[in-house]
This record gives C-alpha cells, structure tokens and sequence, in this order.
C-alpha cells in the first residue's frame, strides 16, 4: 500500500535525479569548451615563439655565412702603428704605412677605434695617408691629435676611395724616453778654521742655510 508519504518521498527523489541529468552535460560542454580555449592558446604562443625563432636564426644564420664566405684580403700595405705620445693634455697617435704591394694605392685611410677611459664607450676616425699616392715600396704617415681622455685605440681597417685592402699591422716607433729631471750642483764653501781651532759646518751653533 503506498501512502501520501511514500509518494512525496518518491517524488523528490525523482526530481532531483533528473536536475543531475540535467546538469551533468553542462558541465561536461564547459570542461571541453575550457579545455579547447587552454590549447589554443597554448598553440597560438608556440606558433608565436617558433615564427620570432625562426626569424632570428634566419637572421643570424646569413650573417654568419657572409662571415664565413669572405675570402681574406690579400695584403697590400704593412702598416706599423707608434707608441701614442703624450705632450701636455694632448696625444698624438699615428704611425708609418708601407705599400707592399706591385701597384700604386691612392687615397688611402686608416680607420682606428678609440676607447673612451671613463665609460667605455668607443669611436672610430678615418685617418687619411699623406701623400695621397704611393707607389710601390713607397712609405706613408698617418696621425691624429687628440684632447679626449681615451684609454686606447685599435686598428680597423684600411681603404682606398672605393675598397677595403688587406693589410699587416706592426708595431712602430716606441714612445720617446722622458727626460730625467735636471739636477743642480750646490757647492756650499767651508768657513775657514778660526784661530781658536777648527768648526766644523751645519752644526747647531753655525747652521748654514742652501739656496
């Protein structure tokens, strides 16, 4: 026999049975919607991160080819550089250029790098050779004065108007030795010895003052 009671207690339970129903697709549509969306997006920031690397290497990769193609310049020129000379808050750099080659080079210039002392930064000048034209086994010069506190300076490269040569760099003529300081002879007379006997000079009765 089935009573009010049993029929509300059935009632319920049928109720909420079909609310889980209810439920469980929905949830289940959102975990796979969330699932897919998490993907995606972790695809897409691959994707994005295979593309820039794929740039950069292709970037770097051409370069370094250049790099490795580039034959070496036959040396044309030896090039000596001299010990930098100071002169008061000055500094002169230069040094010889010797064309070794079969050829006359024209409008030939040396491009060093100098080095700043207090922030390390660099800069490169173009010095030009004088005179304009040398023929072969014919000697150059090339200098700079500078007013800059720098630190050093490198050899770059050299050139003629249009193309870049090959070179061998040497060192050339050393810094001059600096002059010792002059020294001055003080000849100081000994007084003559008195009737009473001999004094001796410098002492604390008879100091005797140098000039």
């Amino acid at each position: 026999m089935i009573t009010p009671d049993d029929t509300g207690n059935n009632f319920a339970e049928t109720d909420g049975s079909e609310i889980k129903r209810d439920r469980s697709p929905i949830i289940k549509i959102v975990s796979i919607i969330l699932a897919v969306a998490v993907t995606a997006t972790l695809l897409v920031g691959f994707l994005v991160w295979r593309k820039r690397h794929e740039e950069s290497v292709g970037v770097a990769q051409p370069q370094a080819q250049a790099k490795q193609a580039k034959p070496a310049l036959p040396a044309k020129v030896q090039i000596y550089m001299d010990e930098a000379v100071r002169k008061g808050s000055e500094a002169i750099i230069g040094g010889t250029v010797h064309n070794i080659s079969g050829e006359s080079l024209t409008n030939l210039s040396v491009e060093i790098e100098l080095s700043h002392r207090k922030d390390a930064g660099t800069e490169v000048r173009s010095l030009n050779v004088e005179p304009k034209e040398l023929a072969p086994d014919q000697k150059g010069r090339y200098s700079l004065t500078l007013t800059g506190d720098y630190r050093s300076f490198k050899l770059l490269r050299i050139k003629t108007a249009s193309d870049e040569i090959g070179f061998k760099a040497a060192p050339g003529a050393q810094r001059p030795a600096e002059r010792a300081p002059e020294h001055r002879t003080i000849i100081v007379n000994r007084p003559a010895p008195s009737k009473q006997g001999e004094e001796f000079i410098n002492t604390p009765d008879n100091p005797s003052k140098i000039p």
